[in-house]
């Protein structure tokens, strides 16, 4: 009776340190998903930062451009 008690107890102890385990691994997989999915957002964020720099430079340069041509164009009007 008593080995079997102690049996019983044996295998208890092992389910619940298997339960622990198998909690363990799903909440480490779960923090890396996260991790990795935090990792996509900024490299797709600093991607995006990148294109708009691009963007800026080339709106400004066009604007510079349509100034300096409305400049000349007054210069012109001003000399007729």
């Amino acid at each position: 009776m008593i080995e079997n008690n102690m049996i019983f107890w044996l295998i208890q102890a092992f389910i619940l340190l298997l339960g622990i385990a198998v909690g363990h691994s799903f909440l480490l997989l779960r923090m890396r998903k996260e991790e990795n999915r935090k990792r996509e957002l900024e490299l797709s964020l600093l991607e995006k930062r990148a294109s708009i720099l691009k963007d800026r430079k080339k709106i400004a340069h066009d604007l510079e451009e349509v100034l300096y041509k409305a400049k000349v164009q007054q210069e012109i009007d001003d000399m007729i």
